[in-house]
């Protein structure tokens, strides 16, 4: 009984959060098979997702260690804890959340990087393509992305300069891998109840 409210709180917390999302999967691993109001394992599949405005085509979270109290005004809360998290974005994903309002400081912040407005990017031999308002590609440079510890950039090939895309202290990026229609992502981070 209590790994299918489980089940269900998870799924209603992430349809909350969550512009758009299809949940796959939601699986619970206590190593013991009883609930003592901590979780060992939360996995978490799901596609189709929009996110803070960020499209992203699916996501598997494996979460550690999440323990469950309840609460005197609240029916139960849920301790700070760390997830491992793999994600796809398609091009498809990157041009809509680029073109989004939300995300139109980072568009701008890529357009002076870049001296070039662009409409939509495109994916070339695992290099990035920006495409101009009458579909003619910005082909004088090409860009990668590359990645840090905590950070994400966006690097001109030729010159070797590079922007940030993505930087935050929460996030420890592990891994980037770049494919000719989709980037995976493969992170860990602090996942914050407040």
């Amino acid at each position: 009984m209590i790994p299918k409210l489980i089940r269900l709180g998870v799924e209603t917390i992430l349809k909350i959060i969550c512009e758009k999302i299809i949940i796959k999967d939601i699986k619970i691993v206590n190593k013991d098979d009883k609930f003592s109001g901590i979780i060992d394992e939360l996995y978490i599949k799901a596609e189709s997702i929009i996110f803070n405005k960020i499209n992203i085509s699916n996501i598997n979270i494996k979460i550690k260690d999440v323990v469950l109290k309840f609460a005197y005004n609240k029916i139960f809360s849920i301790d700070n804890c760390d997830a491992e998290i793999y994600m796809r974005l398609s091009i498809d994903n990157i041009n809509k959340t680029l073109l989004n309002n939300k995300w139109k400081i980072l568009k701008t912040k890529i357009e002076s990087f870049i001296l070039n407005s662009f409409q939509s990017i495109e994916f070339n031999n695992k290099s990035i393509h920006f495409i101009t308002s009458d579909g003619i590609s910005i082909k004088n440079n090409s860009y990668t992305l590359q990645n840090d510890k905590n950070n994400i950039f966006l690097l001109n090939n030729i010159n070797k300069e590079s922007i940030s895309i993505l930087d935050d202290k929460n996030i420890i990026i592990r891994n980037l891998f770049f494919f000719e229609n989709y980037i995976e992502i493969e992170l860990t981070s602090k996942i914050i109840f407040t």
